[in-house]
């Protein structure tokens, strides 16, 4: 929460306003007002109240600080895994802190305060078929980024753990472009299985980029860290390289349709012992065996890196095949509470049949699915309210490191910087005790915070 909090539009929405949202609130408990929660940590973070070192006989103590329970049990309340105490990954929490955030921001003016909007960006897919060379590109939303990153121990040593070489961010963003094979593609323009090529790029960027590093792996199907030094340039970071081009001059596109023929092959049945091993990583069931299915079998490490991968995705939690009989006229209240977040009733009524009714599918595919994306609204969006196009440059702001061995246990620290050029300091947040850093030790961290130069 410093890093979030250290970002200028979650700064500026919730402190200076916070005094009036109190008064003006019309929630009759607080506690289960997510805006008050965030008025609140936002005053307790900044008004400095709660940074002042405590004294006893003449001698300096230490700070109090705060300590945000209303604010965790509001965010956490319909996540099972969030509101226990158990140790959970700072990713998927700010996955889940982004939503919840949107949700309650979407009435407020229409949701045009709503801070989490720094986090947005589009990816551009191309994908070619390597038989006839046609190209389809396909567009996401997204607001937060997992990369790769390149395994390379060096020699063993007795006693000492597993080393690995030095892995620069360039590399990482390298990967995630770089061209995926894909086997059995069925290529709606030969009309017959062949393989193709899938690449992922920006389509635009996105004011801060929030970047998962996958450190991580399974041995004897335990997950377990990957203690890989990623180097993060602390100066200006250039990621123009990266952006798709859309289709250029000379490249001919697939036809739109890509409908599979039908088959009378049963599907192939999941390997149980591989889901369940997701799941007990606190998966949902129906997205680990989409992971599964997706790898095709072929184990936990690569059904993982497709969760992780394909966190954003809409329709990650849509069973591949939905069940027939979907209704043709959406639940009333399941319509009414989701309008009521601000969102159009044709919109609210089209997503609850896509998601055969299901209230929490819906909202994830309304609030990560835009209407009719193409590559010319994305375009157009570029140039009339997005100035990315003309700026790909980004600094490290911020930076998220687990201290600990294990994925099942540890403790999260926070490093973040304020202020801007020379005026800038580094500080370091593990809990309630803050000192200056002047020089950041962000090789280990887990997520990262990148803030464009504009």
């Amino acid at each position: 929460m410093q890093c979030v909090f250290g970002i200028d539009r979650f700064r500026d929405r919730y402190f200076p306003s916070a005094a009036d949202h109190f008064l003006t609130c019309s929630q009759l408990h607080p506690a289960k007002c997510m805006l008050c929660q965030l008025h609140k940590l936002a005053n307790g973070l900044w008004s400095g109240r709660y940074a002042v070192l405590e004294t006893e006989d003449g001698e300096t103590r230490h700070q109090h600080g705060i300590s945000p329970a209303h604010f965790k049990a509001m965010v956490a309340r319909d996540h099972p895994e969030f509101a226990s105490m158990r140790q959970q990954d700072a990713f998927e929490f700010l996955q889940h802190l982004n939503k919840q955030v949107d949700i309650a921001e979407r009435p407020v003016e229409g949701g045009a305060l709503n801070p989490t909007s720094v986090f947005d960006f589009t990816t551009e897919e191309r994908l070619q078929c390597t038989k006839c060379s046609r190209v389809r590109y396909t567009t996401q939303k997204s607001s937060l980024l997992s990369l790769p990153v390149a395994k390379r121990p060096l020699a063993a040593v007795e006693g000492v753990p597993q080393e690995f070489e030095p892995v620069q961010l360039a590399e990482c963003f390298d990967m995630m472009t770089a061209d995926e094979t894909v086997d059995g593609y069925m290529c709606p323009s030969c009309e017959q299985p062949t393989t193709a090529k899938k690449s992922t790029h920006f389509a635009t960027f996105p004011k801060v980029l929030a970047v998962q590093v996958r450190r991580f792996e399974f041995v004897n199907w335990v997950p377990q860290k990957l203690e890989i030094p990623v180097q993060v340039p602390q100066g200006p970071i250039e990621l123009g390289a990266y952006r798709g081009q859309g289709l250029q001059l000379g490249e001919e596109a697939l036809p739109e349709t890509d409908d599979q023929p039908p088959t009378d092959e049963q599907p192939e049945p999941v390997d149980e012992s591989v889901v369940a091993l997701l799941e007990s990583m606190g998966f949902p069931r129906v997205r680990c065996v989409k992971a599964v299915k997706k790898t095709g079998n072929t184990g936990a490490e690569p059904a993982m890196n497709w969760i992780f991968e394909h966190m954003d995705d809409a329709d990650i939690d849509a069973p591949d095949s939905e069940p027939q009989g979907t209704a043709a006229v959406a639940d009333p209240a399941a319509v009414e509470q989701l309008m009521a977040m601000g969102f159009p009733q044709a919109r609210v009524e089209r997503e609850l049949l896509q998601s055969d009714g299901d209230a929490n599918r819906a909202l994830d595919r309304l609030l990560n699915l835009s209407d009719d994306v193409t590559m010319d609204n994305v375009a157009a969006a570029t140039d009339s309210k997005d100035d990315s196009a003309s700026c790909s440059q980004y600094e490290l702001t911020g930076f998220v490191s687990h201290k600990g061995s294990s994925v099942h246990c540890g403790h999260y620290v926070a490093t973040v910087r304020h202020g801007l050029g020379t005026d800038s300091a580094w500080f370091f947040f593990n809990d309630a005790r803050v000192v200056a850093q002047p020089e950041p030790q962000s090789e280990q961290a887990y997520v990262y915070f990148f803030t464009r130069n504009d």
